[in-house]
């Protein structure tokens, strides 16, 4: 659907979503794949208690065979059998990162990375177990830490002969594309707490990201499913380098930021995800790395996604709107001449379908908004900033002038998604649909079907209409700040 991309999609969604792939777009039959998994020795099963207490001092047995035994015969062939496919990642992978792995110490926890690093690249290159057992090895790879965090707000110190692995299985065409996305997914983690290797970090990893995300440009008439697949790496590959916090050799990575923003032919979602970069690539930054001309570029570039943003979201929940009037049939003939608010019920009086879409589209606007705010001026909406194009930018530039105009639009529109349209505007609505008395059949207040507000989750107040009506008074703001007599 159309903000699909605003929802954060959870792993189990997006696994069978590449795994639908690798098995009939490439004309391969889900039940030609045979799976068999590993042996698993479950004798070996009482030895675990005794061995992670071990490790938790730091001491690793003398018996390295057989300490190998119970790691390859039993937790992480576990890993492998079809029967547990729904445990492998709730289950064994939580209690290997959360506790077994992260309670080693000493010569123990080498032991243990060393191992699980060895077992884990072997299972993730095995077509004889299952999927989301290799999904999840090359996830977990992605996740050894070399060293927990120190404390409260510290990252952890990554596993780092992980990170020349998982460019390697990113980069080999022939890995399903499960299996490249849990490498990505690793990658990005990287970027995210830090990365030693000075090549690896200025030269190999962005490379990587903007090969994705330039690789992946929408091509005219191409397969719109194909595509949401593609830019769902390239949101990451965007993360990426968002993390990595440089605008790259001779401004490499603003070019392809501004390239995605400007193509028209990109969804708003990613357009907005690259917009929300610039306020990481500048995050705390003490030095200019561009010049003042460019930092202006950016900051214009940003309030007129701003604009596009709000005008997509309109038309959006327009089309909602219209299709919503659509299934109320001859009543909309009947009263079409009243007010809009009239013809659309409140929020808890909506249908199910109905609320949802509200739900999503509510969502989809908040995030598209905030990915170009943040690019803006970081989290702060008004206040000291260190983030985004504004800290950049003098107070006395008249760029700064129209970002700051531009974010003042931001919280009177989440007000009213948050908390319905103002007071009055209700008692407006309200007064109309009581003029319609008789009028008004259960079929006009949600196809006679009607949701009462539940006790315990609270309800949105807003409906098409109030939700549309917020965005045009926004968009025509924007409009006025842009042509400059608005600020």
């Amino acid at each position: 659907m159309f903000y699909r991309f605003c929802f954060q999609i959870k792993l189990v969604v997006l696994f069978f979503a590449v795994l639908f792939q690798l098995f009939f777009v490439n004309g391969v039959s889900a039940q030609m794949v045979l799976v068999t998994g590993w042996e698993v020795d479950e004798t070996q099963a009482e030895r675990k208690t005794t061995i992670f207490t071990a490790f938790k001092a730091g001491s690793v047995e003398a018996d390295r065979a057989g300490l190998d035994t119970f790691f390859d015969k039993y937790y992480f062939a576990r890993w492998t059998r079809p029967e547990n496919t729904g445990s492998v990642q709730q289950t064994f992978v939580k209690e290997f990162l959360s506790q077994d792995l992260r309670d080693a110490t000493g010569n123990a926890r080498e032991y243990l990375l060393t191992k699980s690093f060895n077992t884990l690249k072997k299972m993730a290159a095995d077509n004889n177990v299952t999927p989301t057992a290799r999904y999840n090895a090359i996830l977990t790879i992605g996740q050894l830490a070399q060293r927990e965090p120190a404390g409260r707000g510290n990252p952890p110190t990554p596993y780092a002969q992980a990170l020349p692995y998982l460019v390697g299985e990113f980069q080999k065409k022939e890995n399903p594309k499960f299996i490249q996305l849990g490498s990505l997914i690793g990658i990005v983690r990287f970027a995210e707490i830090g990365i030693t290797d000075e090549v690896l970090k200025n030269t190999t990893i962005p490379n990587l990201f903007i090969e994705i995300i330039e690789s992946g440009k929408p091509k005219e008439n191409g397969n719109k499913e194909d595509q949401e697949m593609t830019d769902w790496f390239r949101s990451h590959a965007l993360d990426g380098l968002g993390a990595l916090k440089s605008v790259g050799a001779n401004g490499q990575v603003v070019k392809v930021l501004f390239e995605v923003i400007e193509n028209n032919q990109e969804t708003i979602e990613i357009r907005t995800h690259a917009a929300k970069n610039f306020g990481d690539l500048f995050f705390a930054d003490s030095e200019k790395t561009l010049t003042d001309q460019q930092y202006q570029q950016i900051g214009n570039i940003l309030i007129a996604l701003m604009k596009t943003t709000i005008e997509s979201q309109l038309q959006m929940v327009t089309q909602l709107r219209d299709k919503a009037r659509v299934t109320k049939g001859e009543i909309v003939a009947n009263i079409s001449a009243m007010p809009t608010t009239v013809i659309e019920p409140e929020f808890a009086l909506l249908t199910p379908e109905q609320q949802l879409e509200i739900t999503g589209a509510v969502q989809c606007i908040k995030s598209n908004i905030l990915n170009v705010t943040y690019g803006m001026r970081g989290t702060r909406l008004t206040g000291k900033i260190d983030a985004g194009v504004l800290s950049k930018l003098s107070a006395e530039d008249p760029i700064t002038a129209k970002i700051n105009s531009t974010v003042k639009l931001v919280t009177p529109l989440f007000k009213v998604l948050d908390e319905g349209p103002p007071e009055e505007l209700n008692k407006q609505r309200v007064t109309a649909m009581d003029s319609m008395g008789s009028e008004m059949s259960p079929s006009a207040s949600g196809s006679g079907s009607r949701t009462k507000p539940r006790d315990d989750k609270p309800q949105l107040k807003v409906n098409f209409t109030a939700i549309r009506d917020a965005l045009q008074k926004i968009s025509d703001e924007l409009s006025v700040i842009i042509s400059g007599s608005g600020v």
